[in-house]
This record gives C-alpha cells, structure tokens and sequence, in this order.
C-alpha cells in the first residue's frame, strides 16, 4: 500500500505514516530510543569550584558568574545555565537589606541588653512606649540587589548595603506607639536640637502617657541619638518622671516602631510624588487616617508579641544583625 492509502486506512496523518517507516527503515525498531543530549560544558570539579565562590561571596551575582567562567575558565556559558548551577547547590538568590555598620563595642551591647531582658513577656514590653525619628523622602532611592547564598545562613554580612538617600524634597517627623497603637505624628520644622525635642516629648508625649498610661508602670524606649541624651532632655524625664528604657546602640531591628515607619512608607508610595516639603506633609496626612484603622493597631500588636522572638534572635546572633 501507499503511504497515502496507509494514512486513509489508519485515520492518520500521512506525515505521521512516512515518519514510522522512515524510522523503521533507518533503526529496525519503532521502540524510543534515548534522547542524547548536548554534554555540559562544565564538569562536575569546576561546578563544585564556581558554586563554592559564590558561597564564600567571591561571586555575588549570576552574571559576574557568567564571566567568571568566560574569563578565567574560558567557558561560555549563559545566565540561565550559572543560575541552575547554583540552584543544584542549594544556593538560592535573596536580596540585600540596609542595616547599620555594627562594631565589636555595638554586639557586645546589643548582646547584654537581648540577655537581660531575655525572660520578659509579651505583657512586660507592652509596658513600653517605642519612639523614633524618620526621615520621609518624596522620592526614596533604592539599591537593593541580589547575592546568592544558602538559606540556611540567615542574615549574611553580605547582604548588608548602605543607605543611599533619595532625590527629591524630605522631611523629618517623630512618632511613638504603644500597644494601643500608633499616636501622633510630628513635623519638624528645622533641625531638630534638644530644646525642640523637648517640646515635642511636651507636646505629644506626656499627653499619650496621661491617657493610657495614668496608673500603669511603663518605660520610654528612644535611641541614643544626642540631642537624646542632652543633659536638658535628661532633666526633663527626671522632672516628668518619666523611666527610660536603656537601649543598645544601632538597634533598629529591636525597635518595633521601625516596622511602622516601613507600613507608612509604602502607603506614600501609592500617592503621587511631591514636588516640595508642604506637599510631601500634606501626602503623609493623607495616609495618617490609615495608621488609626483597627488593621494597624492590631499590626502594632503583634509586633509586640514579636518581640521575644526578636531578643533571642539577637542572642542566636551573638549581637549580631537579624533578620528583623
């Protein structure tokens, strides 16, 4: 019969036909054969060898593998290929995260601090009253990259960039919260001295601590920034009696209050940029509203809760700088 009378009978596509016999005719068998494919280019040793530079940081990015290999190896191979080199070694591409230079002086205190409040409860630091600053910029710039690395090794050096400041117009406000949730927030005009910062803690503080703290202990967590600890701030707290909580140096991630600046900052995000200071404060009242809303105040509480988990993270770090 004729392929074509063969592909009538069989209900088939004539190509279909022609490619079983020409299979036939060629290997004697209409069982699949294997699929050969291409050999890789890299061998096991030199996989083993590129995957361990990226571990050790040598090799931060998929890319600088890619020429790695071109130039010191002489092997071309493409990004795709690098990536799934990495990914058969368990490494995995994370991204990179602001977090302050810390010193041995820094961990050491971080560390006795994390130590000694290591047995309070989620109802000890709801005693707390958590401050900041911020600096709200109308275009925030951001350099966050990749690095390759094991999930398992936590917060790497590595992944650690410094802060680039944003163009545009900013401003700098000052915020408390309690487990109640986010209060008032402050516009500093000018530069911020310790005669300023007293009249804020006036002005918004002592309000909050008469409404919700009137006969409750509490403590007053502020960073030891120094118009902080100016000898007329101090005065003050004595005079107001207000207790402060001692806080270690470059701490942001235990102060709680930071993950509610982050919740603002995308909301601003949303909003058109502006083009000055006036319209930069009018955009973060916009926003203000939101800060209220239950959903926030409950955020606020369980980043309260979270707060043992953050102290023993610090403890596992040894001082060092965590995931928070």
């Amino acid at each position: 019969m004729s392929q074509r009378a063969i592909a009538r009978e069989m209900n088939l596509n004539r190509t279909t036909i022609e490619a079983i016999i020409h299979k036939w005719n060629q290997y004697h068998t209409l069982v699949e054969r294997p699929m050969i494919s291409r050999p890789h280019k890299l061998d096991d040793r030199l996989k083993r060898l590129l995957a361990r530079k990226v571990q050790i940081g040598q090799i931060p990015t998929a890319t600088q593998l890619v020429q790695e290999a071109l130039t010191v190896h002489g092997m071309t191979i493409s990004r795709f290929t690098a990536q799934k080199l990495l990914h058969e070694h368990d490494l995995k591409a994370r991204r990179t995260i602001k977090r302050p230079l810390l010193t041995r002086e820094h961990k050491r205190r971080r560390l006795e601090f994390a130590t000694a409040h290591a047995h309070w409860t989620t109802e000890d630091w709801e005693r707390v009253i958590f401050s900041d600053e911020t600096v709200i910029t109308a275009r925030p710039a951001s350099n966050r990259s990749f690095v390759w690395m094991k999930t398992t090794m936590g917060l790497d050096p590595r992944l650690i960039v410094p802060t680039v400041q944003g163009g545009g117009p900013k401003i700098m406000t000052w915020a408390c919260i309690t487990k109640y949730g986010f209060h008032d927030m402050v516009l500093h005009e000018d530069t911020v001295n310790a005669e300023r910062y007293i009249d804020t803690l006036r002005k918004y503080l002592l309000p909050v601590i008469q409404t919700y703290f009137p006969r409750q202990r509490f403590l007053f967590q502020q960073d030891e920034a120094s118009i902080h600890t100016a000898h007329a701030v101090t005065e003050f707290f004595e005079t107001e009696n207000v207790p402060l909580l001692e806080w270690p140096p470059c701490s942001p991630d235990l102060n709680i209050i930071e993950n509610v600046w982050h919740y603002l900052k995308l909301k601003l995000k949303k909003l058109r940029a502006a083009n000055s200071r006036d319209e930069l404060w009018e955009n973060v009242l916009l926003v203000m509203h939101s800060m209220w809303e239950d959903e926030m105040t409950e955020t606020i509480s369980n980043l309260y809760e979270s707060m043992p988990r953050q102290i023993a993270a610090v403890i596992a770090a040894r001082g060092g700088n965590t995931k928070y």
